[in-house]
């Protein structure tokens, strides 16, 4: 029997792996052509790109890997996508991220895991570094952005995606509202209807 595509669901900032919409497209999606798995992410953007690779690469030698990457979760799958040539699905995406978190320096925490972790230059040098300037393989990326995102500005994502596949949804909110009705749009875009 064939191997189930893995899509890899990519939270963002200070969520984690039982986020809402892990939930909603592992319910949603998880069938006879794919398995949707999201794991917690550490705060340190280092450490996340590192578990990320890691996963992807012990899972692409034997099967198709997608990412679906919300917020920051979208900033790095943007980075993963064009690293490993990936299709992705960018919900409300950050896109210069490292320019965004100047504003959240000094202490956090995690509400969902209670990780605690101080933002520094270093921390937001480590979200530079993974900044892709130009997208070389536009055609993997599906962008669903809604325009009442109270967190991001969606024109922000939609000049730097533009040239691949953008659907602006208006009204909504940044934690992207009836996600359900995009299940058909992101399916087909990995290539499988179910």
């Amino acid at each position: 029997m064939k191997n189930k595509d893995l899509i890899i669901y990519v939270h963002g900032w200070n969520s984690f792996k039982g986020a809402r919409k892990a939930k909603l497209l592992k319910e949603l999606i998880d069938n006879v052509h794919f398995e949707v798995i999201s794991i917690t992410l550490e705060a340190h953007p280092r450490n996340a790109i590192a578990q990320l690779s890691k996963l992807i690469e012990s899972e692409m030698s034997h099967r198709n890997v997608h990412l679906i990457g919300s917020s920051l979760g979208g900033y790095y799958s943007t980075y993963l996508s064009e690293k490993y040539n990936l299709k992705a699905v960018m919900i409300n995406p950050a896109v210069w991220a490292y320019k965004i978190f100047e504003n959240n320096r000094g202490d956090n925490e995690n509400p969902n895991t209670g990780e605690q972790y101080f933002i520094d230059q270093e921390w937001i040098d480590s979200l530079e570094e993974i900044f892709i300037e130009k997208l070389k393989f536009k055609s993997n990326f599906l962008v669903l952005l809604q325009t009442a995102d109270e967190t991001l500005n969606y024109r922000y994502a939609e000049k730097y995606f533009d040239g691949t596949n953008i659907v602006i949804d208006e009204g909504g909110s940044h934690s992207f509202d009836n996600l359900e009705l995009k299940i058909a749009s992101i399916l087909n875009h990995f290539g499988k209807n179910q």
